[in-house]
């Protein structure tokens, strides 16, 4: 949870941080294999398949913080704190009732990896982080290949 005591240190921000001055991280759309295991329950993975269409890395942050902020079931608990670059993806803070959540993602050409940090602000010792592992195992049903025209 290395990122979470540096987010909850600081002033809730509602504008983006200074550009990135190094190349933005590579983001490739396809189906992606997923594994997630919460710190909480090691021995019990979550396995599956997703379909991620976001054309590039721009397009996938945007895309994910706009699911958040359009959510009126989100809306009424939580509220987005801070987002971050990041030199390989990005991380935003939310704000929620008895609770901070800080979603990181870090990305490599056919990879993703997710944290989802959950701080219980009552209860610490309820804590948890959840890891995502994505692995790109080719393109979604109906997708062209990236860089070929439809």
């Amino acid at each position: 949870m290395a990122l979470l005591p540096a987010l909850l240190g600081t002033p809730a921000l509602a504008q983006e941080a200074a550009p990135l001055l190094t190349p933005k991280p590579v983001f490739v759309p396809g189906l992606y294999e997923t594994e997630s295991r919460n710190s909480a329950f090691q021995d019990q993975p979550a396995n599956g398949q997703v379909c991620i269409a976001s054309a590039d890395f721009d397009a996938f942050r945007r895309e994910t913080i706009a699911q958040y902020e359009a959510s009126p079931q989100f809306l009424k608990a939580c509220k987005p704190s801070d987002t971050r670059s990041l030199a390989d993806g990005f991380a935003f803070a939310m704000d929620c009732r008895d609770s901070k959540i800080v979603l990181t993602f870090h990305f490599s050409k056919d990879l993703v990896s997710s944290t989802n940090q959950t701080l219980i602000t009552r209860r610490p010792e309820h804590s948890s982080e959840i890891l995502t592992l994505m692995r790109r195992v080719g393109e979604c049903p109906g997708q062209a290949k990236p860089g070929k025209d439809m």
